[in-house]
């Protein structure tokens, strides 16, 4: 289980990169993101699917909150 969670982890981290430098819709991004997940792990089930694809944009989305806050805090320096 450890190790999947790192490997989930490392997908996830490389995901996240690749929606912060490539803006898109949010369907887009799921599905983007989607696709990636199911090409390294053919065996998850579509619901284990599903539940990392949410796991993943809700860590992008917390990186472009907290990149977003960092920019406002370094420009009122």
């Amino acid at each position: 289980m450890k190790r999947l969670f790192s490997l989930l982890s490392g997908v996830a981290m490389g995901a996240l990169l690749g929606v912060i430098f490539a803006p898109q819709s949010g369907k887009e991004t799921r599905e983007q993101i989607k696709k990636l997940l199911q090409e390294k792990m053919p065996d998850l089930s579509k619901e284990r699917l599903e539940e990392l694809v949410d796991e993943v944009v809700a860590k992008v989305r917390n990186v472009q909150t907290e990149t977003s806050e960092g920019q406002d805090n370094d420009h009122e320096a």
